[in-house]
Formats: structure tokens, C-alpha cells, sequence
């Protein structure tokens, strides 16, 4: 091998591993950027959208407000947990998972575990869904 081939092919090697990691760094990039979670999501199912729920940030934090029609039920820092890519969010003592717009919470538990958040709904599960 003559010392152009050999230069040749190490410049090409290292160009590949150039591209690869930088390829590699910008999908790290997209999965770990947080996603957007300020905004007013809406409880539709339970009577006629009676619960709300704001997220703002202020501070580089996130606060919430909790509401029950016009009236703040419940109001503080959101916690935000990350967990095999799935976004985990408490509002104090109610948790719920984030998904493309959507909170879901689970609304009450078991004989083991009971609790009650909004007693005023019947379902297991609540989905408060982000208004435009």
C-alpha cells in the first residue's frame, strides 16, 4: 500500500466516524428534548368539562392550577419523571402519564390501595385533553 492510499484511507475513516457520531448526536438530541407541556387540558367526559388543568411555566418551572368550572381546586409545582420514554407527571398527589397532548390519570384505586381524585367521575381512568 503507498503512503496516498494509506492517507486516503484513513481521511475516509475518520470522515465515517465523523458523520456516524454526528448522526448519532442528533438523535440524541430529538429523543431527549422535553415536550411541550404548558397549556389547558380539559376533562370532556365528566360533566360537561367541568375539570381543567394549567400547566405554566415561569421561572424555568412548572406550575399548575387545578380547576373545578372557574374555581382553583388545587395549584403547585409539576414533577416531571422520565421512564422508558414515557413522561410521568404529578400535580401533588394526582399522577398521571403525558402523551402527545394528553394527560391521563388514573382516577381511583383498589381495596389495597383506595383513593379517590375527582369523585364527581365514575371512570377509572381520565383523559384531559390540551385545547387549541
Amino acid at each position: 500500500m503507498n503512503y496516498k492510499n494509506f492517507l486516503f484511507c484513513v481521511f475516509m475513516s475518520f470522515s465515517l466516524f465523523a458523520n456516524a457520531f454526528q448522526r448519532q448526536s442528533s438523535l440524541a438530541l430529538f429523543y431527549t428534548a422535553d415536550p411541550e407541556i404548558m397549556g389547558v387540558y380539559v376533562l370532556e367526559s365528566c360533566e360537561d368539562s367541568r375539570f381543567k388543568i394549567k400547566i405554566e411555566k415561569k421561572a424555568g418551572e412548572y406550575l399548575f392550577l387545578i380547576y373545578d368550572r372557574n374555581k382553583v381546586i388545587s395549584k403547585g409545582k409539576v414533577k416531571k419523571q422520565k421512564d422508558d420514554e414515557i413522561l410521568y407527571l404529578s400535580f401533588g398527589k394526582i399522577g398521571g402519564m403525558y402523551d402527545t397532548d394528553k394527560i391521563q390519570i388514573q382516577n381511583y384505586g383498589n381495596s389495597m390501595n383506595e383513593f379517590v381524585h375527582f369523585v364527581q367521575c365514575d371512570e377509572k381512568y381520565l383523559t384531559f385533553i390540551k385545547s387549541k
